[in-house]
């Protein structure tokens, strides 16, 4: 398993996101909490590897993204094994609530398999809510506020509290396991990534 970020002495912290675009208000609302601390907490700068299609930040100009597209599950699982956090959001906004209630994102599952630990900022009625909550697997937020101090807690504690970064990714794991999500992620990884590179 990889070592908790809090030993790794690079000042860089990459977080792993699927684009699920950016006018939706959770990633609204994680550009600018990060925005407001200037991309950093305890002076690591944060960047974003972003899976899907890439698209313009002109809103600004110090984010440190990267755009990797869609790959094959296994290329995916290896750009993602470079990564310290994964970040899975789901819709906030009433019109997808149905949506959200009944649908489990297509990256979830590669997401808990990292062996990182995974932020979930979504509703509490989302689909994969109870179930992650069961087995302990992600750190939570229900917050979509313009600068949520809820969603820059839960990468501050991952970031400086080992054991419990260590626990988090090892429940991910463990769950990923789970016959509902692996029947989950099957029936849904074929949106997320390609059958072959």
């Amino acid at each position: 398993m990889p070592e908790p970020i809090t030993n790794n002495e690079t000042n860089t912290i990459t977080i792993a996101a699927a684009n699920t675009g950016k006018d939706n208000w959770e990633w609204k609302c994680l550009l600018s909490t990060f925005d407001k601390v200037n991309w950093q907490i305890r002076n690591r700068r944060l960047t974003l590897l972003i899976f899907g299609e890439e698209f313009g930040f002109d809103r600004n100009a110090s984010i440190d993204a990267r755009f990797v597209g869609m790959s094959s599950r296994e290329k995916t699982e290896e750009i993602l094994s470079a990564a310290d956090i994964m970040y899975c959001s789901q819709s906030f906004e009433p019109k997808f609530a149905e949506r959200t209630r009944s649908h489990w994102p297509p990256e979830l599952a590669l997401f808990l398999k990292s062996g990182r630990p995974t932020v979930y900022h979504g509703p509490s009625y989302a689909a994969p809510v109870q179930f992650l909550k069961q087995h302990h697997a992600a750190v939570f937020c229900h917050s979509c506020e313009p600068v949520s101090v809820e969603l820059y807690n839960c990468f501050d504690r991952l970031l400086f509290d080992a054991d419990f970064y260590r626990e988090t990714a090892e429940n991910g794991r463990q769950a990923a396991q789970q016959e509902l999500i692996t029947s989950i992620s099957d029936e849904h990884l074929k949106h997320c990534v390609k059958a072959n590179d």
